[in-house]
């Protein structure tokens, strides 16, 4: 994973579906735990968001958020989770390559009545189909309509 920060992979042809595929499928990769990454459904979807997208290309913007620009930062204040008042179901995978199982857990634990969710084997991803009899049923009691 290192590696891929180091030195990162070349952007797609952005007009391109199946380059687009390749560059989400290579993401999926380094990001998955061991719970195998499924290429054939991956592209797939890829394609189908290709294909829906305005502006494929702005899926290259995660990088924005740790730009090098300071403007405006005097004004910006640090988000404190401990404010967080809305129900939070915190889902996190035991094989997380980006940010490691103590982290997800110290999140869950530093909002207010939060619920924790580990998935066996899943890493900084989308939760894949082999989860959802995990994640789905923790999401419908999640957002369950409290009893009265």
């Amino acid at each position: 994973m290192r590696a891929s920060f180091e030195d990162p992979p070349p952007d797609p042809d952005w007009a391109d579906a199946d380059s687009y595929a390749d560059w989400v499928l290579a993401g999926a990769r380094t990001f998955a735990g061991s719970i195998p990454v499924d290429e054939s459904r991956v592209r797939s979807v890829a394609r189908v968001v290709h294909a829906r997208s305005h502006d494929p290309a702005a899926a290259g913007n995660h990088w924005l958020v740790v730009a090098d620009d300071d403007e405006g930062a005097e004004d910006q204040q640090p988000l404190d989770v401990r404010r967080i008042t809305a129900p939070t179901l915190v889902i996190h995978g035991s094989q997380d390559p980006l940010f490691p199982l103590p982290h997800g857990r110290a999140l869950a634990d530093a909002v207010p009545g939060a619920t924790w969710l580990e998935v066996p084997g899943m890493g900084h991803e989308v939760p894949p189909p082999p989860t959802w009899d995990l994640v789905v049923p923790a999401l419908l009691r999640h957002t369950a309509e409290p009893a009265t």
